[in-house]
Protein backbone atom coordinates (compact mmCIF):
# COMPACT_ATOMS: atom_id res chain seq x y z
CA UNK A 1 0.00 0.00 0.00
CA UNK A 2 3.21 2.27 -0.26
CA UNK A 3 1.25 3.51 -3.81
CA UNK A 4 -1.87 4.67 -2.15
CA UNK A 5 -0.98 8.24 -2.21
CA UNK A 6 -0.40 7.98 -5.72
CA UNK A 7 -3.08 5.80 -6.66
CA UNK A 8 -5.33 8.12 -4.73
CA UNK A 9 -4.27 11.18 -7.21
CA UNK A 10 -5.13 9.14 -9.95
CA UNK A 11 -8.48 8.02 -8.69
CA UNK A 12 -9.74 11.97 -8.04
CA UNK A 13 -8.72 13.31 -11.12
CA UNK A 14 -10.86 9.85 -12.59
CA UNK A 15 -14.03 10.52 -10.67
CA UNK A 16 -13.29 14.75 -11.70
CA UNK A 17 -13.89 14.10 -14.92
CA UNK A 18 -17.46 11.38 -14.16
CA UNK A 19 -19.05 9.39 -11.99
CA UNK A 20 -17.84 5.70 -12.54
CA UNK A 21 -17.99 2.63 -10.70
CA UNK A 22 -15.43 0.77 -8.94
CA UNK A 23 -14.63 -1.53 -11.50
CA UNK A 24 -14.13 1.12 -13.89
CA UNK A 25 -11.49 3.31 -11.51
CA UNK A 26 -9.87 0.47 -10.72
CA UNK A 27 -9.44 -0.83 -14.41
CA UNK A 28 -8.39 2.88 -15.64
CA UNK A 29 -5.39 2.97 -12.06
CA UNK A 30 -4.44 0.12 -13.13
CA UNK A 31 -5.07 -1.47 -9.44
CA UNK A 32 -7.49 -3.20 -7.43
CA UNK A 33 -10.81 -2.14 -6.48
CA UNK A 34 -9.74 -2.90 -2.65
CA UNK A 35 -7.11 -0.10 -3.21
CA UNK A 36 -9.92 2.04 -4.80
CA UNK A 37 -12.40 1.79 -2.19
CA UNK A 38 -9.34 2.23 0.25
CA UNK A 39 -8.91 5.65 -1.78
CA UNK A 40 -12.19 6.73 -1.63
CA UNK A 41 -12.47 6.06 2.27
CA UNK A 42 -9.25 8.23 2.62
CA UNK A 43 -11.22 11.25 0.16
CA UNK A 44 -14.25 11.38 2.21
CA UNK A 45 -12.41 12.15 5.54
CA UNK A 46 -11.25 15.77 3.47
CA UNK A 47 -13.98 15.91 0.29
CA UNK A 48 -17.27 16.10 -0.35
CA UNK A 49 -17.79 12.57 -2.62
CA UNK A 50 -20.94 11.61 -3.74
CA UNK A 51 -21.91 7.98 -3.79
CA UNK A 52 -25.14 6.75 -5.75
CA UNK A 53 -25.87 3.08 -5.02
CA UNK A 54 -28.12 2.86 -8.59
CA UNK A 55 -26.34 5.33 -10.74
CA UNK A 56 -25.06 5.03 -14.37
CA UNK A 57 -21.43 4.81 -14.56
CA UNK A 58 -20.65 6.92 -17.32
CA UNK A 59 -17.24 4.97 -18.34
CA UNK A 60 -19.12 1.58 -18.58
CA UNK A 61 -23.01 2.30 -18.65
CA UNK A 62 -24.01 -0.26 -16.12
CA UNK A 63 -26.05 0.62 -13.32
CA UNK A 64 -24.16 0.29 -9.60
CA UNK A 65 -22.49 2.44 -7.16
CA UNK A 66 -20.61 5.33 -8.36
CA UNK A 67 -18.22 7.81 -7.11
CA UNK A 68 -17.98 11.74 -7.93
CA UNK A 69 -16.69 14.54 -6.54
CA UNK A 70 -20.10 16.64 -5.23
CA UNK A 71 -20.48 19.39 -7.06
CA UNK A 72 -21.97 22.92 -4.43
CA UNK A 73 -24.74 22.82 -7.31
CA UNK A 74 -25.66 19.61 -6.92
CA UNK A 75 -25.93 19.85 -3.38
Amino acid sequence: MDDLPHKANIIASLILQRPMCIRCIATKASTSETVVAASIDGMATVMRLRREFSGRCLACGCIDTVVSFARADLT
